[in-house]
């Protein structure tokens, strides 16, 4: 309880929550906390009516967070949910759901634990990327996981083989409600220079291919099936196109750009207009990649 007590009297009211994001647009939470055990975190959502708002924040990538703000509670995984241990018998790898991508590909390669290279295409932290099945250059956080032990919104700790849940592009049926506690990951092991080689191949596709430079939150859209949303939006012109001071990357197009003073409903309206262009012309419907939260600002 006393560990309870001393985490709720670091609650933040009204926390300006878009300006901590990669998108660096968007309001505030109502209500803001960072948890640092798992035991505080079962205590707080035990505490909560079962249909109060809560939402899981990690790295602030792949988040536009809505100009009217979020009407309810974000909470912030830190200490405890940021370990990572590498069990070198059996081979196994535990990571906790706070930790973010670029410390486990870092992690990775000073313990030569190959295949998680990839990360470091992923700016964001182990529970988002669970949830959303993350990838890039031909890999996805699902390919090697084992098991991953989450929360419900009952605060009961439910463990769940990576059998019992159904990954597919961009997505699992893990609920969104659920909180990712931890998980475990086969390992193969390989050589550093080979690790090395691998990451800093990505690492130089991104800076030549992706704004990385720039005010953005990632891909925007999901690849439809057989072909590359990127390509759509530049059949239908938009490349450079602008809403406000929100626009479609002139690098590449499946990312928005925040120029400077960018609010979220012009990087959502230009997102949406983009997905209608796309409809009429091909008749192929883009999902957002992007998770988009709270409400609209009134006018």
């Amino acid at each position: 309880m006393r560990e309870l007590i001393k985490s709720l009297s670091k609650l933040k009211l009204n926390y300006e929550l878009g300006k901590k994001t990669w998108f660096g647009t968007g309001g505030s939470t109502t209500l803001f906390l960072e948890v640092h055990s798992k035991s505080s975190l079962k205590k707080i959502i035990k505490l909560l009516p079962y249909n109060f708002p809560i939402f899981i924040v990690g790295a602030g990538s792949n988040l536009i967070v809505r100009d009217g703000g979020f009407k309810g509670l974000t909470l912030k995984l830190t200490d405890e949910f940021k370990n990572i241990d590498f069990n070198k018998q059996n081979k196994v790898l535990k990571i906790g759901g706070g930790l973010k991508d670029h410390i486990i590909s870092n992690f990775c390669y000073k313990n030569s634990i190959g295949n998680f290279e990839f990360l470091r295409g992923i700016p964001g932290t182990l529970g988002g990327n669970i949830k959303m099945n993350a990838g890039c250059f031909g890999k996805t956080i699902s390919d090697d996981l084992i098991k991953c032990r989450i929360l419900n919104r009952k605060g009961e700790e439910l463990c769940l083989d990576k059998r019992d849940i159904n990954f597919s592009y961009r997505r699992s049926d893990i609920p969104d409600n659920s909180i990712i506690l931890d998980a475990e990951f086969s390992v193969k092991l390989s050589s550093k220079k080979h690790i090395l080689e691998k990451t800093n191949k990505i690492v130089k596709t991104r800076t030549k291919s992706q704004p990385i430079k720039n005010r953005t939150g990632g891909s925007t859209f999901k690849n439809p099936l057989n072909v590359s949303a990127w390509k759509l939006i530049d059949k239908i012109n938009y490349r450079g196109k602008k809403i406000g001071d929100a626009s479609v990357s002139t690098k590449h197009t499946n990312f928005l750009i925040n120029n400077s003073n960018a609010n979220s409903l012009d990087l959502e309206i230009l997102g949406e207009e983009i997905k209608e262009s796309v409809k009429k012309k091909f008749n192929i419907n883009l999902d957002w990649e992007l998770k988009r939260i709270g409400e609209f600002k009134k006018i």
